[in-house]
């Protein structure tokens, strides 16, 4: 792991805000958002969904910079319908290769109400704050069977 024990120090309520925020920023890092949501068939986008999160702080001061980012995004990712009980700081990886420092899923309504909150004015004007908390992402939409 890499920076797991930056992660402990934060109280649990603001690790479930961090997976709840931490998500929105990543699609911000593609420019090409409105193209997949214009790509995304009907059907998918009336569903609701998850997107899992899975992030790696940066090692001085990344997970409290974090919990900055969570505090200013949560209002807007539940403004526009997102919802997260939980964040988890992964253990073990038993099969391949996993280290990331903060994992978590966030359930959407549909795919409007997601891309609505990475085009929110007011949410950009504080996405920087994950920038400077995170060094990579894995940003996967799952869709329930």
């Amino acid at each position: 792991m890499n920076s797991v024990s930056s992660a402990s120090t934060l109280l649990p309520s603001e690790i479930m805000r961090i997976g709840l925020v931490s998500l929105l920023l990543s699609l911000l890092v593609f420019s090409s958002l409105n193209d997949a949501r214009a790509a995304e068939p009907a059907a998918v986008t009336e569903e609701s969904f998850f997107m899992f999160n899975a992030l790696w702080f940066k090692a001085d001061g990344g997970a409290a910079k974090y919990a900055e980012y969570l505090q200013a995004a949560g209002p807007f990712v539940a403004k526009h319908g997102g919802k997260s009980d939980a964040s988890y700081s992964p253990a073990q990886a038993l099969i391949g290769e996993f280290d990331a420092d903060l994992v978590f899923l966030i359930e959407w309504p549909n795919f409007a109400a997601f891309t609505s909150l990475i085009q929110d004015p007011d949410y950009q004007a504080i996405s920087h704050l994950r920038t400077e908390a995170i060094v990579d992402s894995l940003l996967i939409r799952f869709d329930k069977l």
